[in-house]
């Protein structure tokens, strides 16, 4: 008879601390939307600064000056991006461009480097680019740093300029 007692003391011991595990897990607050959308979704802003290397034999470099919104989904091999730029050549353009970046795992939480193409507007004429960029982290920081450069060719009547800036920014994750 004492071994059915201690089973049964055992089972409604395991029954306890089971249900009491499930309540103080209840109690935990949850997480709002803009919270779990957060750990679902990586969101960056991206302010940058470079050097713009026109392609032409008659182009002097100028700089750059801007920003991107980033957005990557939790299961999506790629990411999405926005940039808005202003370029200072021997004329100003303002750029912007949506693209589409894919990051290359490297087993480094420190390192990732990835390619980026995308579309855009260049002052009302169209344009597309490509490139390739690296992300550098501050283990355990939401911030970080990046360099990229691409090749812009916008498609402008009688002239396409073609354009390689080389940027270097900040990014931020939110």
């Amino acid at each position: 008879m004492s071994k059915m007692i201690r089973s049964a003391a055992v089972l409604l011991g395991l029954i306890a601390l089971a249900s009491r595990a499930e309540a103080q897990a209840a109690a935990q607050p949850k997480p709002g939307p803009l919270k779990a959308a957060a750990t679902e979704y990586s969101f960056e802003i991206r302010p940058t600064l470079g050097l713009v290397i026109p392609l032409a034999p008659s182009g002097d470099v100028g700089w750059d000056i801007g920003g991107s919104f980033r957005v990557r989904p939790p299961s999506w091999p790629l990411g999405l991006q926005l940039d808005l730029i202003w370029m200072d050549l021997d004329y100003s353009l303002f750029q912007f461009t949506a693209d589409a970046f894919f990051p290359f795992a490297t087993g480094s939480t420190s390192f990732e480097p990835y390619i980026i193409a995308g579309l855009g507007m260049y002052d009302g004429e169209f344009g597309i680019n490509a490139g390739v960029g690296a992300d550098f982290a501050i283990s355990g920081s939401p911030i970080g740093f990046f360099a990229e450069t691409r090749f812009h060719v916008v498609f402008e009547p009688g002239d396409n300029p073609n354009l390689l800036p080389i940027n270097a920014g900040v990014r931020i994750r939110f």
